[in-house]
């Protein structure tokens, strides 16, 4: 009966223990957490507008007007129209 009754103990007592952590500890762990992912963020964009703006380039190429948008060795574009034929299949 002493063996059940301090098995007994230890569960509730282990309980208790980890009501208490994830109640108190647990929030604070991820608050601090959030707060150093926050800072890390930080520092990432504040060095990153430093080092694109010196290292990085940007390039832009544009179509000429005069070329066309189409290759002619393709052939001749057709435009479709749907006809409905009003008389039933026999």
């Amino acid at each position: 009966m002493e063996k059940f009754l301090t098995i007994i103990f230890w569960v509730i007592f282990t309980v208790y223990v980890f009501r208490l952590a994830f109640r108190y500890l647990f929030p604070w762990l991820i608050a601090r957490y959030v707060k150093k992912m926050a800072n890390r963020m930080q520092q990432q964009a504040y060095h990153g507008k430093n080092n694109q703006s010196q290292d990085e380039k940007v390039k832009v190429s544009y179509i000429r007007e005069d070329e066309p948008k189409i290759d002619p060795d393709i052939g001749e574009y057709i435009d479709f129209e749907d006809i409905k034929d009003n008389e039933k299949p026999q």
